[in-house]
Order: structure tokens, then C-alpha cells, then sequence
């Protein structure tokens, strides 16, 4: 459980960081899926306060589901959003793996 805790933290806590300061490929990467740039901090506010959830979660079982559950459905969104600006399954990729490490830290947890 911790190392699929550690790694989520790790995806999600540079995901999050690179969102929520505007790095450069992120910036382009808001604008080609539709979002502004105050869009998509928060949803790197929302990435940041889920690696808070997963470690708290390591404490309390609760919060972790909860917050693996809302990472799952930010990723269920990325996917989407990748889709449907023509990405492609390449463009799919990140989100869909970071899925598999939600999921595979859930089955941990339970």
C-alpha cells in the first residue's frame, strides 16, 4: 500500500505543482484542450490536495478511498479531454496510467 501511496503522491504532486505555477507546457497544453489558464489551476489545486488526501490515508482508510476515488474521476475527465481534442490513445496515455496506479493503490487499501 505505501509504495503505490508513494508513487501516486509523486504523479500526482508534480501533475499538480507544474499546473498549479503555469509551467510553460502546461500553459499550451490548457489552451489546446479548451481550458483557461485559471481552469487548469484548479485543477491542479484539486491533483495537490488529493496527494494530501492519499497520505492521509495512510492513517485514516476513509480519506484515502475518497480522495483515490476523486483523483480517479480527474482522470476519467483527462482522458475524455485528451480524446476529444484529438489526441488520440498517445494523448491518453498519462491519464489512463495514472488510473492504473489509482486503481491499483485502491485494491491496496481495501
Amino acid at each position: 500500500m505505501v509504495t503505490f501511496a508513494v508513487l501516486t503522491m509523486g504523479a500526482f504532486g508534480v501533475s499538480g505543482t507544474a499546473k498549479v505555477t503555469a509551467v510553460p507546457d502546461t500553459r499550451s497544453t490548457a489552451v489546446r484542450l479548451g481550458f483557461s489558464p485559471g481552469e487548469f489551476r484548479a485543477i491542479g489545486v484539486l491533483e495537490l490536495l488529493g496527494v494530501v488526501g492519499v497520505l492521509a490515508g495512510l492513517f485514516i482508510t476513509g480519506i484515502g478511498v475518497a480522495s483515490a476515488i476523486v483523483l480517479l474521476l480527474l482522470m476519467t475527465g483527462a482522458t475524455a479531454m485528451h480524446l476529444l481534442s484529438g489526441d488520440g490513445l498517445f494523448g491518453t496515455i498519462l491519464p489512463v496510467l495514472a488510473a492504473a496506479l489509482l486503481s491499483a493503490y485502491l485494491i491496496t487499501l481495501t
